[in-house]
């Protein structure tokens, strides 16, 4: 598969990026915006989730049918997602329809309406998808354990936002958040697929005449807030969900790579440590993975397991007895290359979707303003050894600087909180 990539800015500050690929027929396109939750004020809290769901409510040409069908109808896609750092607007279709994509994502950023009926239909949808998430333990504890981790942080709030910021929500106030931060120089127009660059660029330069706004701003997480602990919270289910992690370093970080890699032995797949150790050979959990998430300024690592309450003690030893492993013993050259392997393998395989070579170019344009080629990334994975897997081990996995979140099952719900008393910040 060979394939181009090309990128240009244009006098207004939007970047457009694409990378060709003359195997395949069809088109992946983001419209990636620096705009997340992260960016709001308390107030707004929720409004970048709110405003992802509103614009394909109507456009000064489109009813939200015609936004609908614009694609589908030829076969397409068109969807979008937000973060705590970013929103993507984004379609998948043939090649052919290249300006009806760039079409009708231009006029969504560009020409919303924001009728009051449907910003009333869509305060119920968004609630009732805020009130769903409290009844899903997995998003409870994750909640939760954000709120801990970043406190007196935008990060540490729900992406969703709450009941009271939602039903006050306006056109007026969408309209003003869309000016103030869907400015150009804060957008990236991402293609992947069977497209011509300069094409896409007239495209895109003929429909997109939004004026600058300026870069956006968040501000900056406070590490010295951070206070290891454990909070419990009870509530009428029936299984035990728990969370164990730390504050780490940011996307920029280049042990970015180290932490990807330690991240799969710990659980990158069925024969990874934590499911062979603690699910297979122990019986103690069911569902059991690390994470790694990583933002502008700080980042995150931790370990999810649900179980048993009866077991939860005895699985929560157990996964520390696997962290604690990481430390003192180093992974053995076999196991790491097996894992870089399956790793490498992950994103290769990955880069032959051309959605999901979209999503990786985006991501890094968003944070890093260039592109990593495949190969060097690959590089980098390569370069990690024994030692530095080792040495990333004994820099995170501290367990006094750990905060647990425990969701557990009982009638009704309280909760109880301590603090870690010879814990100390980060710094």
């Amino acid at each position: 598969m060979t394939s181009l990539r090309k990128q240009t800015i244009l006098s207004n500050g939007l970047t457009i990026v694409t990378e060709t690929v003359d195997t395949v027929r069809s088109v992946a396109l983001g419209v990636w915006v620096r705009a997340g939750s992260r960016y709001e004020p308390p107030e707004l809290a929720g409004i970048s989730h709110f405003l992802e769901h509103t614009v394909f409510k109507g456009t000064e040409k489109r009813s939200t049918f015609d936004i609908a069908s614009s694609l589908e109808s030829v076969g397409g896609h068109l969807n979008a997602f937000t973060t705590k750092e970013y929103t993507c607007y984004h379609a998948r279709f043939l090649s052919e329809y290249l300006e009806d994509a760039v079409d009708v994502l231009s006029d969504l950023l560009l020409h919303p309406t924001f009728p009051k009926n449907e910003i009333e239909r869509e305060k119920s949808v968004v609630l009732d998808e805020l009130r769903d998430s409290k009844d899903v333990p997995e998003e409870m504890a994750f909640d939760t354990f954000e709120k801990y981790l970043y406190p007196e942080s935008s990060l540490g709030k729900p992406i969703l936002g709450n009941e009271e910021t939602i039903g006050a929500f306006t056109a007026e106030k969408l309209s003003a958040y869309l000016d103030q931060h869907y400015g150009p120089e804060n957008t990236i127009i991402v293609a992947a697929g069977y497209v011509d660059h300069d094409e896409l660029v007239q495209m895109i330069s003929d429909r997109y005449d939004r004026a600058s706004s300026g870069e956006n701003s968040f501000e900056t997480y406070d590490t010295s807030l951070y206070q290891p602990g454990k909070e419990v919270r009870t509530k009428d289910i029936q299984q035990s969900h728990l969370i164990v992690g730390l504050p780490i370093f940011s996307v920029y970080d280049d042990r970015r790579y180290d932490v990807a890699v330690l991240n799969s032995i710990l659980s990158g797949g069925m024969s990874s440590r934590l499911f062979q150790n603690i699910r297979e050979a122990h019986g103690v959990a069911y569902q059991i993975f690390s994470f790694v998430n990583l933002y502008r300024d700080t980042g995150s690592f931790g370990v999810y397991l649900a179980t048993d309450p009866a077991k939860r003690d005895h699985a929560m030893d157990l996964t520390m007895a696997e962290l604690d492993k990481m430390v003192n013993e180093p992974v053995s050259l076999s196991e790491l290359e097996r894992v870089k392997a399956q790793y490498k393998s992950g994103v290769v395989m990955g880069d032959e979707s051309m959605e999901r070579r979209m999503l990786r170019l985006g991501r890094q344009q968003i944070y890093y303003s260039e592109n990593i080629s495949l190969d060097r990334f690959l590089e980098k994975i390569e370069e990690i050894d024994v030692q530095r897997i080792q040495a990333l081990a004994r820099e995170l996995f501290n367990p006094k600087m750990f905060f647990t979140s425990i969701l557990e099952p009982a009638d009704g719900m309280k909760v109880e909180i301590e603090h870690q008393p010879n814990g100390q910040a980060l710094s």
